[in-house]
């Protein structure tokens, strides 16, 4: 339990939600009218194993009682733990500014703690904008405390510099967020609450009594202050030196590397979607419908197998089916016959092509493609040509040889060949990459385009026509302006809505080098080197994962949700993969139409052993199912990037789940499976 009686008396607050057992302080007066609640000795006990609205009301006063209304659950419900990791020393494994941000886990009384996403963060506050154009600077937070407020959630937390220390220009200030479902969450940023004296281990808990947010803290000298609002963007009220006195639960030891700061009792319903969302989603069963053919007849294609997940997704894969028990069935006599099988599975390896970054694969005519950055022991700049390779199957690329198609001194280029990208535009295959004019210098890489000639094959370079650089509509290059030149990158194609656009990385390189930015333009199909609109900057590296870079955008259309994928943070072990969303057919140069994801879609993790996932795109296997290719190291210490398949599989809540491992996939024990046939006489079927 955690009170403050520091100065004047204090209020006491009940939370609205608390477990049964909680007691309040000595000489705290309790009642209830509820018959399975119970205040005896200021303890609030349930007598039931389900939770329970009980009106609980606290003697403040001679004949003056405050009244609570509280969700009182059994003694043994799941508690949520938030807090922070402690950075590595080694940055490179789990740097300052992502391990200073909102990592949570579940706790259930036997002591086990489930850490959700993957012992990674799910909140990180906004950079600060500083003095110099698109230069931002980290912001982190520490002693991040939830509560419920009515209709969901908040956190409060203390700002911080990048490596986790107090920030001396917000210390008057606490962060301040609220969300629904503690999975998604939106900003209200810095709220001032003292006029001096530091802010620390900030906490806040909703007063039902007076209907109003009461926010406590201690000052640097441990003397202990509240104000209170009656909502999140206030206005608060001058702060006066006393806290409520407020049961909490005791917060356990996050164990090594862990700092856990607040515990919040949930409900069964919260937790299951906290799990659902933030824990790994696993295959449970295995089903293949009936098979109905009439005698005489085959039975046409065989069905799929439908798999279910434990967040309550599926997905549909083909299944091998044994010839020999296709072989017993009497397609000719009527009868239910028993065949087997196995559930297709295509397992790609780690990696699947060494010292390859940026990959994509590209079903073209029947083949496919596979090109990417070559990136030999990690130097991606000095290199000599673009190659690509072209197989009958995604498997037999890995092993496929390698085809220059363009070289270094076409066009002025120098080096570098970054980030190809196929595209089929009007009918015609393109290929989109960045590479250094002029001189080998990775300052001076520029967005390119060329185009396979009419009936030409990609994988000779004399069939496609000659290089040429992606322009603004006015001729000019693409820039943020003329007073910050730089360098343009990754750029990919997408249609939406009837209209073409590009989408590409930049930063100006001046006095000093601006953060990379992903911005968007529209383009005539027939004319994909030049811009048909003004470039719109659609994402800002605002955040601890992303910090400095936001680059490699692809996109990926699910239902009527089209969402962009893009790849943050320096290019090494601390990598990962954002996500941006709009609705199809919105105006996508309007920055309001898109939503992005505040935590990272892919990272590094103690289930996720690629280091420094990024840089994806997405295709389709053999069998028509989602893929995204992506680069990642296989150790902390190697350079090159490597390419890495994997299948795309979408969560119940409509989620990207990029890191799904083969037996997440498919359950070992699932793989086999059998089918009931029944052939029925001619003309019944």
């Amino acid at each position: 339990m955690t009170s403050f009686s520091s100065g004047p008396v204090s209020r006491v607050v009940l939370p609205p939600v608390v477990c049964s057992g909680t007691a309040m302080p000595a000489g705290v007066q309790l009642s209830t009218d509820h018959p399975d609640v119970d205040v005896t000795a200021g303890v609030i006990t349930s007598r039931v194993a389900t939770a329970v609205v009980a009106r609980v009301a606290v003697l403040a006063a001679p004949e003056v009682a405050d009244a609570f209304d509280v969700t009182v659950l059994p003694a043994g419900a799941p508690v949520l733990l938030a807090g922070t990791r402690q950075p590595d020393s080694d940055s490179a494994v789990y740097a300052s500014s992502i391990a200073f941000s909102l990592h949570l886990a579940l706790a259930t009384p036997d002591g086990a703690i489930t850490r959700l996403n993957d012992d990674r963060g799910v909140l990180f506050p906004r950079a600060v904008p500083t003095e110099h154009v698109d230069i931002h600077r980290v912001r982190t937070l520490t002693d991040p405390w939830a509560f419920a407020i009515p209709g969901g959630y908040a956190i409060v937390a203390s700002p911080g510099l990048p490596d986790g220390s107090p920030d001396p220009s917000a210390g008057s200030n606490v962060l301040l967020f609220q969300s629904p479902d503690l999975i998604g969450y939106e900003e209200i940023g810095l709220v001032r609450v003292a006029d001096g004296g530091g802010v620390r281990g900030p906490r806040a808990v909703y007063d039902q009594a007076r209907k109003e947010i009461v926010l406590w803290w201690t000052d640097d000298e441990g003397r202990a202050w509240s104000t209170h609002a009656a909502a999140l963007r206030g206005p608060w009220a001058p702060a006066v030196e006393a806290a409520p006195v407020v049961p909490a639960p005791s917060i356990p030891d996050g164990g090594p590397g862990r700092v856990v700061t607040c515990a919040l009792p949930l409900g069964d319903e919260d937790a299951v979607r906290l799990r659902r969302r933030f824990g790994r989603i696993c295959n449970v069963a295995v089903e293949v419908p009936p098979i109905e053919a009439a005698a005489g007849e085959s039975a046409g294609e065989l069905p799929w197998a439908r798999l279910v997940y434990d967040d309550g997704s599926t997905a549909q894969r083909p299944v091998d089916w044994d010839p020999d028990s296709l072989a017993g069935v009497g397609w000719d006599r009527p009868g239910e016959y028993v065949v087997t099988g196995t559930v297709r599975q295509r397992v790609y390896p780690f990696p699947f092509v060494v010292d390859r970054a940026d990959p994509t694969v590209l079903s073209y005519q029947g083949r496919y493609y596979f090109i990417a950055t070559d990136d030999p022991d990690g130097n991606c700049v000095a290199t000599s040509r673009l190659m690509i390779r072209v197989a009958d199957s995604i498997a037999g690329l890995a092993t496929a040889p390698d085809h220059a198609i363009v070289e270094v001194g076409t066009a002025d280029i120098a080096g570098c060949f970054w980030a190809p990208e196929l595209h089929v535009i009007g009918g015609r295959l393109h290929c989109f990459f960045a590479p250094c004019i002029g001189a080998t210098d990775w300052k001076r890489v520029r967005c390119h385009v060329m185009r396979l000639r009419d009936g030409g094959d990609p994988v000779v370079a004399a069939d496609w026509e000659q290089p040429r650089p992606v322009l603004q509509a006015d001729g000019s290059p693409l820039q943020r302006d003329p007073e910050h030149p730089g360098l343009s990158l990754d750029m990919t194609y997408l249609e939406d809505g009837g209209r073409s656009y590009v989408m590409w990385s930049q930063r100006y390189i001046t006095d000093r080098i601006g953060d990379a930015e992903l911005w968007i333009a529209t383009i005539d199909p027939a004319d994909p080197w030049r811009l048909t609109s003004d470039p719109v900057r659609i994402v800002t590296a605002e955040y601890g994962w992303d910090h400095e870079v936001a680059e490699g955008p692809f996109a990926l259309r699910h239902g009527d949700r089209l969402v962009v994928t893009y790849s943050g943070s320096a290019v090494g072990p601390t990598y990962a993969v954002g996500a941006i969303e709009a609705r199809s057919g919105a105006d996508l140069l309007d920055p309001g139409a898109w939503t992005k994801a505040g935590a990272p879609v892919l990272g590094t993790g103690s289930n996720f052993s690629h280091w420094g996932p990024g840089h994806n795109t997405f295709s389709h296997d053999e069998d028509g199912l989602e893929l995204v290719a992506f680069h990642a190291h296989p150790t902390i210490t190697t350079r090159g990037r490597c390419t890495a398949l994997r299948r795309v599989h979408w969560a119940a809540d409509g989620h990207l789940v990029l890191d799904q491992r083969p037996d997440e996939e498919v359950a070992p024990h699932l793989r086999r499976v059998r089918a009931i046939v029944r052939v029925t006489p001619a003309g019944t079927a």
